[in-house]
């Protein structure tokens, strides 16, 4: 008879390792979405080991059991439900004194519990030893060291975590319970009335009692108020540096920091501006790693899309069906390669600076003027990565521990405009206002973007990321390391396949929609769905400054930024080489439409109406998959695209009223 399934919580501080450990683990075997009425990741996954089955969730990273934030409050009820069989802790062993703290919290739980001593490379690499074996002595339980980045260790953990649940090897609570005692009087009471309603009968250690014992229970109900909080803590960190006496030592090796760099990426004059250029050289890094894969995606188009329609039409294929074949499916396939294939070059890229300790000292530089959008230092990052490519922002929000904060850096991401926007607004605008126009109306977008930004932080700020939860960024800075290429690139190759499977349905159904609106029978624009509801909605749009042709192309700007310059050039051209989803698709794959006939029959304040709707409306199609399979929740993701809608139609509204008085 097989043994049970055994369920296992991931517990620790943000970036302690978990979710490399999860991943090593779970491979492709696990599911993201979104704790109920929480916007929280919620990660399980399974995998199997020498015949046994296991079950892991990864739970949000949180530095105590206290409550504050959501994902405090997830891991306390996940940790309060004893839904899990084994509790693994995960620390720092490069820092254990900071990151020992989370254990403290999980003392008294009579739930089987093991102890991950994650970063030992590191710890070496500053000449620091671990006495793995005292430490396990004086907590009682399984303590491993381990590099979840790389192969230490995992043998060990998995040998460990079978053991605590044989054995049933909980945290000895007698230290911290004297800790208490001394430290704490609201402790103590509290401690007097859960044992006599019979708490102790809960620490008689059989599988069916587990649960909470006494010492547990005292100093949640002690923490209750401000000051039985601050004692109870004062009681942890206590019993922290009690359980560390003796096991940390060191060779007197200095901690590597490349003080040239700290002293760039920390000063109050440069930091900014250094940091800035770290980001900047991400992303050209980000690009380079990319660029193969993108173009093996452009490739897929070019080198299928004349074959597949010709093949389809001596096959007896319909028109429709041949051209929707080669012009729809083909190209949906092709853009989602080219957009696996950027996330997984920004995902390592970004990765690299992550584990190599720069992205703590790029967040430090920033955090003050991140501290206005009610978000911390380290948002900068997604904010710079969205200049190249939306995707990358989004993807960048990683970085962001607390998930209301991450969906909110996610919303803003979307305000930066793209290296897409970048490469036609300038295009419209020099044929509209020449050059002198074409930088004030630049300066403008910037403007209206932090605009944007701010009216998004507010309207939303409260519900994702409450006044009361924000704190000011605090953090030790991490030693520079040498970052573990090889895991490196598995996990970033592993969500770039992930970023494909999710984005190809929906790039496939917005292209579709887009082909099927813009395909004209007879190989002209005025034969096209898009072409007549254009004319039918022509009264309203131009409430919003916007006539039937701009508005068409502010619409195929939700497909692809470079589509809407290649529909405006047609519509203005009505031209009858083929469909909108044609010109699209050209636009998209060269960038060289001309801008030759784009004034013909649109006025100045309606071009400048069109442009500032483009620049904040939905970036594309691949931005919107992007969302979705990074925050997990189509309701957030159908938000999202509803207020940047709603947002551009309200800026083209109040620019060509305004424009309209000058222009």
């Amino acid at each position: 008879m097989s043994a049970r399934r055994l369920r296992l919580a991931l517990l620790g501080q943000p970036n302690s390792g978990k979710s490399t450990l999860f991943n090593r683990l779970t491979g492709s075997h696990q599911h993201v979405g979104n704790w109920p009425g929480k916007t929280v990741e919620k990660k399980l996954g399974s995998f199997e080991r020498e015949g046994r089955s296991y079950e892991v969730c990864d739970l949000p990273g949180s530095y105590s059991l206290s409550a504050q934030s959501d994902e405090e409050r997830v891991t306390q009820d996940y940790i309060e439900s004893a839904a899990a069989d084994v509790i693994v802790v995960m620390a720092d062993a490069s820092q254990l004194s900071r990151s020992l703290y989370m254990l403290a919290d999980v003392v008294g739980t009579t739930l089987p519990c093991v102890l991950a001593l994650n970063m030992m490379d590191v710890a070496r690499a500053q000449g620091k030893q671990v006495d793995a074996s005292l430490l396990q002595d004086r907590l009682g339980i399984p303590v491993v060291p381990l590099v979840a980045n790389g192969k230490e260790g995992y043998d060990a953990l998995m040998d460990a975590i079978d053991r605590a649940d044989r054995d049933c090897l909980v945290l000895d609570a007698s230290a911290l319970e004297d800790l208490y005692r001394r430290h704490s009087p609201e402790w103590v009471r509290a401690f007097r009335d859960v044992t006599s309603d019979g708490g102790e009968a809960r620490t008689s250690g059989s599988r069916e009692s587990l649960g909470f014992g006494p010492v547990w229970l005292a100093a949640r109900a002690a923490s209750a108020s401000e000051s039985g909080a601050v004692s109870c803590a004062t009681a942890r960190f206590a019993w922290v540096d009690a359980m560390l006496e003796g096991v940390q030592s060191s060779d007197g090796a200095s901690v590597r920091r490349l003080p040239r760099l700290d002293a760039a990426l920390l000063s109050r004059r440069w930091g900014k501006l250094a940091s800035t250029g770290i980001i900047l050289l991400g992303l050209v890094g980000a690009m380079l790693v990319s660029s193969p894969i993108m173009l093996a995606g452009m490739a897929v188009v070019s080198s299928l899309e004349l074959p597949a329609y010709v093949g389809l039409t001596s096959a007896g294929a319909s028109e429709f069906i041949a051209a929707y074949v080669s012009q729809g499916l083909i190209t949906a396939v092709g853009y989602s390669i080219a957009m696996a294939g950027f996330c997984f070059g920004a995902t390592f890229a970004f990765g690299l600076l992550e584990e190599a300790g720069v992205v703590a000292r790029v967040s430090y530089a920033f955090d003050d003027w991140m501290g206005a959008l009610g978000l911390q230092g380290k948002v900068i990052m997604p904010f710079m990565m969205s200049l190249g490519c939306t995707m990358a922002g989004v993807t960048g929000t990683r970085v962001v521990d607390s998930w209301g904060q991450r969906l909110l850096a996610t919303m803003l991401t979307w305000a930066v405009p793209c290296g897409a926007t970048f490469s036609i607004i300038p295009t419209i605008a020099m044929v509209f206002f020449g050059p002198g126009g074409m930088a004030l109306v630049m300066v403008g977008i910037f403007v209206v973007m932090m605009l944007v930004m701010l009216v998004i932080s507010k309207a939303y700020g409260h519900r994702l990321n409450p006044e009361g939860e924000r704190s000011g960024l605090v953090m030790e800075l991490p030693p520079y390391h040498r970052p573990k290429i090889g895991a490196l690139l598995v996990s970033s190759l592993r969500h770039g396949v992930g970023v494909f499977r999710r984005a190809l349905t929906i790039v496939f159904l917005s292209s579709t929609l887009f082909w099927v609106l813009s395909w004209s029978p007879t190989g002209d624009v005025s034969g096209s769905a898009l072409y007549a509801m254009g004319h039918a909605i022509e009264p309203v749009t131009r409430v919003f400054g916007m006539g039937w042709k701009t508005f068409v192309s502010f619409l195929a700007s939700m497909f692809a930024k470079e589509a809407s310059l290649g529909v405006l050039s047609a519509l203005c051209q009505a031209d009858s080489a083929g469909s909108l989803y044609a010109a699209a698709s050209a636009a998209k794959a060269t960038g060289a439409v001309s801008a030759s006939g784009l004034a013909a029959g649109i006025q100045p304040a309606e071009a400048l109406a069109y442009m500032f709707a483009v620049t904040f409306n939905v970036p594309c199609a691949m931005a919107l998959s992007t969302t979705y399979s990074e925050t997990h929740s189509a309701k957030w993701t159908a938000i999202i695209g509803a207020t940047y809608f709603a947002l551009a139609l309200a800026i083209a509204f109040v620019v060509y009223h305004v424009a309209v008085l000058f222009v």
